[in-house]
Formats: C-alpha cells, structure tokens, sequence
C-alpha cells in the first residue's frame, strides 16, 4: 500500500519525466498540461472559427474541413494576418489535416481569435482541435 508522501513523490518524479522527455523531443511544455478541446463551425462568410483567449495562443492540432460550393478559404489570425495560404475547394470537398500533440499545425498570436476567410457563395463546415497556451 502506498502513503501519500511516497505516492506524490512518484507522482512528482512522473511529472518531472514528462517534461524532460517533452523537451528532448523539442516542445516547450508536456502535454500532460494542457486541456485539449474541439469546436464545430459553419460558416457562409468569413469569421471567427475559435474566440480569443486573452493573453494566450491558440494552437491547432487538428482540423476537418468540407465546402457545400466552390471556394476558397484560409485560416487567419485575428482579423488581418493569414496563417496559411488560400486553399481552393470544389463543391463538396475539404480534407482532414492533422499531427499528434504538442505538435501543432498553426497557432494564433497571444489575445487573437483564430478566423476563417471565405471566398466565394456557399458554406464551409467542419471541426478544429486546438489548446490555449501562453507559451510561445
């Protein structure tokens, strides 16, 4: 049976392990941290996908994505600076984009909403995973 001191010593001793393996490996915090959380969005002009965060970033670990017309749509951060180029779609199409956290695919700037620009008639709907974190 375990005491309480002994079980938060390993608990500490796993933690410390957690982010020295997580650095070795290149990511600024480990996982083990973070809350990962996922939002459905449709949109028919362009708008906010996820909501500003005050003082933290937005990092996108997964994203789904599917067009009811052709168009074209880009990811932004905040209101003016792209994160991706535009990506054309035709109707009915979109991907599915995705790496293994705390990977990321894009992140916002600290305080901005991650927006979706949309060129064209029609709706994009789809899903993105992401965590807020206040590390760079």
């Amino acid at each position: 049976m375990w005491s309480i001191p002994a079980l938060l010593a390993v608990l500490g001793a796993w933690k410390a392990e957690a982010a020295q393996l997580s650095a070795s490996r290149g990511y600024s915090t480990p996982l083990v941290e973070k809350t990962l959380k996922s939002g459905a969005f449709s949109l028919s002009a362009s708008g906010t996908v996820v909501s500003a965060v005050s003082g933290k970033r937005i990092k996108v670990y997964a994203v789904k994505l599917v067009v009811s017309a052709g168009l074209n749509v880009n990811f932004r951060d905040g209101a003016s600076t792209n994160l991706e180029g535009s990506m054309a779609l035709a109707a009915n199409g979109g991907f599915v984009e995705f790496v293994n956290p705390p990977n990321f695919l894009f992140a916002t700037t600290a305080g901005n909403s991650l927006d979706l620009v949309v060129s064209g008639t029609g709706t994009v709907a789809g899903r993105v995973s992401y965590w807020d974190d206040d590390n760079t």
